[in-house]
Parts: C-alpha cells; structure tokens; sequence
C-alpha cells in the first residue's frame, strides 16, 4: 500500500483538500482525505510530494496519437484544404507500421509530460497503437477510422468494419485498452455505412467516436446532401445515444443542443484545434448550462500543435468569457470538470477514472507548486486553470503504476522516441514540399 501526500489534493469538482493523501492499494485508490487522518488509519509507504496539487490524470477525450509526426507540415489551412490536399495524401503515402509505432511512443511521451494518463484516439493501424501504449502504460479508448473511401490501411470500408469486429472482439475486457467504432463523419461516410457503424457497437455495447458539426461548411454540405444539419440527420437516422463521442460540435444550434442533451451523447471541445483551422467556437458554456454531457481534446498535433492538456484547459476558459462576453462564463472548477471527470464520461470511463475516488483506478498527477508564476496561491483550482503550465507536472501514475517521478519518464525512452520521429520525418520532405 502507498500512501500519496502533498499540500492540496483536488479529489473532484468541488471537492479540494488541504494537507490531503491519496491511499493506493495495487491498481486502485483505496482512500482519500486528510493526511494526518490516512497515515493514523493505514499502514504503508509513504510519498511525499511537498508543495504539490495532486489531481486526476488528464482524459484527453479527442485525439490522432500519431500524428504528431505531422506536426507543423501544413499550417494556416482551412480545413477541408488542409484536410484533402495534404493530410490525406501525405497518409496514403506514409502512414503504415513504422508511421504508427514511431508516432504514437513520441505522442505518449508528450501526453505522460503533460499530465494525460487516457485519451481517446481515431486513426489507423490501431492494434499496432494498442501494443504501444499498453507498454506505456496509459490508458485509451481505440478506433480504427471508417470512412467510405481508402485509408492508408484498407481499401473498402467493408475490411474496415470486418478489422473493428476483430479488434473489439481482441480488446474488448482489456484495463488499459478500450475498442470503439470510429465512423470518420456524417459528410465523409454513407448513412448505410453509418448505420453498420452504430450496428457494430450496439452488438458490442462500445463508443461510437465520430467528429460532428466542425465547420460551417460540413454544415452546408449535409443541409446540401440530406437537407438536415449534422446532429438532426444523426438523430434521424437512429445514430445518437450516450455511447456516442461527438468531437467538435462546433455548430449546434438551440434544438440541437437539446438533442444532444435527449439523447445523452457526448461533445468534445478542442479549442485549440478549432481556433487554427478557424473552425469555429463551441457555445461550450451553453452546452454545460443545459445539461450536455462535454469533455475537453487536443485534436491531433498536426493541426493543435501539441498534445497539451493543460494549454487546452486554460484556453476553452478564457475563449467562453469572450465568446458570451461573460467573464463568469465556463469557471475554473467547470474546466477542470471537462478536462478530467466530463472527459471520463463522454468516453465511457466514468466510472473507472476521472475523479479521485474509493475504488477507481489510481490515475493521477501532481504539479509542483514552488514555482513564480504559482506563488502566492490563494485558489488552487485558479491557479490550475489560468497560471499552471503542463511543465510543472513532475509525477504521473496510472493503475497505480508510475509512469513519471522526478519529471523522469519511466516506461518511454523519450531519446529515443524522438531520434527515431526525426529520422522518420526525413521521408516527409518530398511529400510535404
């Protein structure tokens, strides 16, 4: 049994604790609360962190792990050019074994730093990425993307849907992994294909990861095609339900939100991303006033450009204030609800991780408060939000195995990681010239 102290523990959304302790036996938290209280109570090794926040781990609810190896190929692009006139072609051409390896290990480097212990992930070669990250040792929800035309891996969507049965049926029970069904959007795929998608995971009772309403444009052309905006047609057709992770949902408007809010299905904002690629601004404040389940993502680095939880936090706050022109608007404690238990239970994982409970997996982190840009600390959760960078995260432990101490990677060669990303971004000069 260990016993994990520091000067403030934020156990959940309202929840902080002064002087407090975590208890961790094996896998899970067996306690929490004041210090002086656990060490009376349980017998075990004691870890002092010091001047430290001690908190969930980070649910990164939307990202592509392996596309870190684009980063910064193709800036300052709307996103449909972006999307087919050079993301697509350059993954034809190189995304393969090798690509997803290499990408993923410097992607989990970057998420263990930053305070990530699961995230929820689209892309391709997915087994491939699960072998990695298991021996990482974080946590991921997994979909292999689906979309009616060839990937990288598979030419018909058929060998799409047939590699998802197999890889749920693999995955499926795994602690660390979790198979989901990942149509790529409602513009990008056919409803019938959709509708095997959600066949898929209803047999299965896994998520369903899909982007929705990221641009005016994606707009447009299902109001074109279907005469219906993204979330009325994916309710129209049977999709909608709380397995359903909604990345973006950039545009909703009243009626749509309240769909979303009917149906259960998740949202995930990704600032960031949205604010690159002009996208657009989620109404997220709204979305939480009424109900709607919403957690917090990256995006992939290739369009962020990083990984940075703690930089997407900061920023959805800040963009609210200004978006409703409403300093009120999106609080502290909401946006460190999004980016820790609301992500936890967009993914389906809410009742494992995303809180500091009694019998949820040990995920957590801690940053080091003895720093200028922290000090005084009058609230905490203030100072988490709008002063604290990712930098200051110094241990990182999922399932009660630690991942980082010290600001030291355990379970990554982060040099090699990186010499192998630099040796495989030489193949990208032609592609991306």
């Amino acid at each position: 049994m260990l016993i994990i102290e520091a000067k403030y523990v934020i156990a959940k959304k309202f929840e902080l604790i002064e002087d407090g302790a975590v208890v961790v036996d094996g896998k899970w938290i067996r306690a929490v609360g004041k210090a002086d209280e656990l060490t009376k109570k349980f017998d075990g090794q004691i870890l002092d962190l010091g001047n430290s926040m001690l908190m969930p781990g980070f649910v990164n609810a939307h990202t592509h792990a392996a596309m870190v190896l684009m980063r910064g190929l193709a800036d300052d692009l709307p996103l449909m050019e972006w999307l087919q006139n050079h993301i697509w072609p350059l993954e034809r051409e190189f995304v393969n074994e090798e690509f997803i390896q290499i990408g993923v290990e410097l992607a989990l480097a970057e998420m263990i730093r930053s305070g990530t212990t699961s995230f929820a992930d689209m892309y391709f070669y997915q087994d491939i990425a699960a072998r990695v990250i298991k021996k990482a040792g974080l946590r991921a929800v997994l979909g292999e993307a689906i979309i009616d035309f060839p990937t990288p891996r598979f030419d018909k969507p058929q060998d799409m849907l047939s590699f998802a049965r197999e890889f749920i049926q693999e995955c499926i029970g795994d602690e660390l992994i979790h198979p989901s069904v990942a149509p790529h959007a409602p513009y990008s795929c056919s409803r019938e294909l959709l509708e095997k998608t959600k066949a898929l995971a209803d047999e299965f009772g896994t998520s369903i990861l899909i982007h929705v309403a990221e641009t005016k444009d994606e707009v447009e052309q299902l109001l074109e095609r279907y005469g219906k905006t993204p979330v009325r047609y994916l309710n129209d057709i049977g999709f909608l339900n709380e397995r359903v992770i909604c990345a973006h949902s950039v545009w909703l408007d009243d009626e749509e939100i309240e769909i979303m809010v009917e149906r259960k299905a998740g949202a995930v904002h990704q600032p960031s991303s949205n604010l690159k690629l002009a996208s657009g601004i989620a109404r997220v404040d709204r979305y939480i006033k009424a109900g709607m389940r919403v957690g917090l993502g990256t995006d992939g680095a290739a369009s962020n450009n990083d990984l940075d939880m703690v930089a997407e936090m900061h920023i959805a706050a800040l963009l609210q204030k200004v978006k409703e022109m409403d300093p009120t608007a999106l609080p502290a404690w909401d946006a460190f609800h999004m980016a820790t238990q609301g992500g936890a239970d967009v993914i389906g994982l809410g009742d494992k991780i995303g809180t500091l409970e009694p019998g949820k997996y040990a995920d957590m982190i801690a940053f080091d408060l003895d720093a200028p840009h922290l000090t005084p600390i009058y609230n905490p959760i203030s100072h988490l939000v709008y002063a604290a960078k990712s930098s200051d995260i110094h241990f990182v432990m999922v399932g009660g195995k630690v991942l980082m101490e010290n600001k030291e990677l355990k379970t990554i060669d982060e040099e090699r990681a990186m010499a192998r990303a630099r040796e495989f971004s030489a193949k990208f000069n032609k592609g991306a010239a």
